[in-house]
């Protein structure tokens, strides 16, 4: 005998909606995002991308992202070519984001979907080829936009995520039915050969949202599952957002380790160096404090939420889920060690220098006895 919930899943089909396959990348320490736009002001190819009017007193973007169309883009998913429409979106705190739009076909089972996440992200040489074919357009675009660029960088670490946008679902009433009637735990975590533990699932799917019944958002650390029916992107230019966020605190927190490195190293070679090495040393350990302090601060301040409103929880979640905060928090105790290292470099050159100036005084009055005696 059937299950209900296994007659549900079956008879659970996706009318409309497309996969959101994202790759984010480092590729400066800032973007002049002005000077972006004039450089692609010929191609008509790029936008800023907006808060709609419904969510804008919840969410407040400082210097609004530039997104550019990149077309149709040919990627195998599987054993199989498809067609997306690609987009890249620039930060000014130095990321780009790609994104491949790919189609959901019309009537899609959700068996159907569970085979296609699995495609995307774990059979045969579909991620390799998505992240190739991703760090290529992200090098033709960096190419493009070169001047714009302070400080061009090329970070092989890099994010990866997937949104199911949705606008339009058969088999269910309400958006929420779809979490009784098909398995969306198994399809954020692209699981299409092992029943999920009931357990596994709750603690995946007890991230969801809603602000009217026939919305939905499931967040996960990977994926997400967008309801929409209006097809309105808002909710999933806040997940990218989130993410772009992620990308960074991992990009510093790893340049935060070598600069520490570098400091001990260069501390532990030169601890019997004249005094101006360590004033040097002193000097660049600020000079990296103050650089990220400012980088970070210019990421916190790239979108802010107000209030408790719709879009400004999923921003939050989307944070909480990826662990933002947790990076952030292993920054801050690293950039206090860089502190503390400037403090202690600090402390030991004046130390070396209180005592030249004693040896030099010294000297002076040893000086003036010989003289006297001489005399």
């Amino acid at each position: 005998m059937v299950s209900s919930k296994k007659r549900g899943s079956i008879m659970v089909r996706i009318e409309r909606g497309k996969v959101l396959i994202y790759r984010v990348f480092d590729i400066a320490e800032e973007v002049d995002l002005a000077r972006l736009e004039a450089i692609l002001a010929q191609s008509q190819l790029e936008t800023r991308v907006r808060v709609d009017k419904k969510h804008r007193p919840s969410v407040v973007v400082r210097n609004a992202p530039v997104r550019l169309k990149l077309g149709e883009v040919i990627v195998r998913i599987g054993d199989t070519p498809h067609v997306c429409e690609g987009y890249a979106t620039v930060m000014d705190y130095g990321v780009l984001s790609i994104a491949l739009h790919l189609p959901i076909p019309r009537g899609l089972e959700w068996s159907g979907a569970l085979k296609l996440a699995d495609a995307i992200n774990n059979t045969g040489v579909s991620p390799a080829e998505i992240d190739a074919v991703a760090r290529k357009k992200s090098k033709e675009i960096c190419e493009q936009i070169r001047p714009a660029l302070k400080n061009p960088s090329e970070w092989d670490v890099y994010e990866d995520y997937v949104t199911w946008f949705i606008e339009e679902v058969s088999g269910i009433g309400e958006a929420t039915d779809l979490l009784e009637k098909a398995d969306v735990a198994a399809l954020l975590l692209s699981e299409n050969k092992e029943k999920l533990a009931k357990a596994s699932s709750e603690g995946i799917i007890e991230n969801r949202f809603q602000y009217a019944r026939n919305d939905l958002v499931v967040i996960d650390w990977n994926s997400a599952v967008v309801i929409e029916p209006s097809g309105q992107m808002e909710i999933a230019d806040v997940i990218e957002f989130a993410l772009t966020h992620l990308l960074e605190v991992r990009f510093y927190d790893d340049l935060l380790d070598k600069r520490l490195a570098e400091l001990y190293d260069a501390v532990e070679v030169n601890r019997r160096r004249p005094w101006l090495r360590v004033s040097s040393l002193a000097h660049e350990a600020n000079t990296r404090y103050l650089e990220i302090s400012e980088v970070m601060e210019r990421v916190d301040n790239s979108i802010k939420v107000v209030g408790d409103f719709y879009l400004a929880v999923i921003f939050r979640a989307a944070i909480r889920r990826f662990r933002v905060l947790d990076w952030q928090q292993s920054i801050t105790r690293k950039m206090g060690s860089m502190a503390r290292v400037s403090d202690l470099l600090q402390g030991e050159m004046n130390v070396r220098r209180s005592h030249t100036l004693e040896l030099i005084v010294i000297l002076l009055i040893a000086f003036e006895v010989v003289s006297a005696l001489f005399k």
